[in-house]
């Protein structure tokens, strides 16, 4: 009984979390999110699923929404949470590529959307995340 439960407490939210990666992976974006806030619902820890919901709501060009989960993602990936076994992803990598490139890039697309002229910096960092993303 208690490798079960043990077992079942890594998986919460899992199952979730994989379709609504599989959605993602098909460009379906507005059919992914609700099954990442199933899984957050289901695991209020899941990194992962935050960070891919950020990534669903950037596709979708919607940026208060992506900067508000990529930033849910970094608060639970610097407490050490991580579900390595659910993400391509390595542990390592989520908290450098979410500040380096992910958030940065959806707070510039934010700026651009709302008619908020980019600085010289902005438009030189901008052309550098661009050629960071990772779209997979």
């Amino acid at each position: 009984m208690i490798v079960f439960i043990l077992t079942g407490c890594g998986t919460k939210g899992k199952d979730s979390y994989d379709a609504g990666v599989q959605l993602f992976q098909e460009k379906k974006y507005n059919e992914c999110i609700p099954k990442f806030q199933q899984a957050v619902q289901e695991n209020p820890d899941f990194g992962e699923a935050y960070m891919m919901m950020g990534r669903a709501f950037n596709s979708l060009q919607q940026y208060d929404q992506s900067i508000d989960n990529y930033q849910k993602a970094l608060g639970i990936f610097k407490q050490g949470k991580f579900n390595a076994s659910v993400d391509y992803l390595p542990n390592d990598r989520k908290v450098k590529q979410i500040e380096e490139v992910w958030l940065p890039y959806s707070q510039i697309q934010q700026k651009i959307q709302k008619g908020i002229p980019l600085t010289d910096i902005e438009i030189q960092k901008q052309e550098e995340i661009i050629k960071k993303l990772d779209l997979k």
